[in-house]
């Protein structure tokens, strides 16, 4: 049985609060990190993570010369001995300081990619993980310890190490699945774009499943979103695909596209009620508004003060990026901008949608 984001998260915190170490068992990307952050956001704990996967053996902690004369030992028989002290990482001297200035604030160590250390690197930290301590050290006792850990049938794709039955049997093994309903509410409380919301929404099927060599996760998806968020005019829209199907594959990115082609079409007239049109706007995510307008601007084929009011109100609308874009598209592709000027002496409304538009080119190369 495999749980779902939310269910899952409850488990771990049911397991950290009973004392127990939690083992997170999900594919790569399917948001055992995000969890692990929203859970240490809802009990006010402070979080570090270490990526075991990156992690040399030694990077815990490594043996250094005596410091002082009193670090040797003279014997009679086995000549001068070292009394060996350890160095630690910045992780664990961040952790005992935090704990030390904060002994009421839960802390959480969350070992990510677990499995996907080498043997050495796992046997170093197995003390940590069954005993709380590294050599000398004695974790505090408000520090939980969380690890994650990628399914063994995932030798094929990962350098995944199987499991210690040493901790497996120390661990509470929670297996994670995604489940789009918990990840479209995750979505929505982390701004995710909304276009990929609404994707997903009607796609469940394409949060974690393609028929491309690149398959989209949960995690490439927020990556999806945030590309979205800062595509705009000054990239071709192959540029946009490229990208897209790095993340999901090419054919759940063409699929994409096409969707926010259509939800862009469909969604807005902005020759409606002006009033209306802002309230919708207003709502709308950046790519939208952006899509909008600058499509608003090339259908214009005739300028009024009507057209120029509308116009102004809908940049403001927009990012400054966004903005800056539109002024682009005026200039270079409808050629707008001197008609624009040409009535600014007899309609006011051209004449605040001009100045608008010169205060935009001039902050954009300040």
């Amino acid at each position: 049985m495999a749980l779902g984001f939310t269910k899952t998260m409850q488990a771990v915190d049911l397991i950290e609060k009973s004392g127990v170490v939690a083992n997170i068992v999900g594919l790569a990307g399917i948001g055992k990190s995000a969890l692990v952050n929203q859970l240490a956001e809802q009990n006010h704990a402070k979080l570090f993570t270490t990526v075991v996967s990156l992690s040399e053996k030694g990077d815990l902690a490594i043996p250094v010369p005596p410091l002082t004369d009193k670090s040797f030992i003279e014997t009679d028989k086995y000549g001068t001995l070292a009394d060996v002290k350890f160095g630690y990482s910045h992780t664990i001297i961040e952790i005992i300081k935090y704990a030390e200035a904060n002994p009421d604030t839960p802390i959480y160590w969350f070992l990510d990619e677990f499995n996907r250390g080498t043997s050495d690197v796992q046997s170093e930290l197995m003390n940590l993980v069954l005993q709380r301590r590294i050599n000398s050290v004695v974790l505090p006792k408000q520090v939980h310890i969380i690890i994650a850990e990628n399914p063994d049938d995932m030798n094929d794709n990962y350098d995944v190490y199987d499991s210690d039955d040493a901790i497996t049997d120390r661990t509470v093994r929670v297996n994670m699945q995604t489940d789009a309903n918990d990840w479209l509410k995750w979505a929505k409380d982390n701004q995710v774009n909304q276009q990929v919301i609404n994707f997903i929404s009607d796609n469940p099927e394409f949060l974690d499943h393609g028929n491309d060599e690149i398959k989209p996760t949960p995690r490439s998806w927020h990556r999806v979103s945030n590309i979205i968020n800062q595509y705009n005019d000054d990239y071709d829209e192959d540029i946009l695909s490229e990208v897209i199907s790095g993340n999901v594959g090419p054919s759940i990115a063409e699929a994409f596209i096409k969707f926010m082609h259509q939800s862009i079409n469909d969604k807005i007239d902005l020759n409606g009620d002006l009033q209306d049109v802002i309230d919708k706007l207003d709502s709308s995510d950046e790519v939208t508004k952006q899509s909008l307008v600058s499509e608003y601007v090339k259908l214009l084929s005739t300028l009024s003060d009507d057209t120029c009011h509308r116009l102004a109100t809908f940049i403001d609308l927009l990012s400054s990026d966004g903005q800056y874009a539109i002024v682009r598209t005026l200039i270079n592709d409808s050629g707008l901008i001197d008609d624009i000027y040409n009535m600014t002496e007899k309609s006011l409304a051209a004449k605040q949608l001009y100045d608008k538009l010169t205060e935009i080119s001039f902050n954009a190369y300040r």
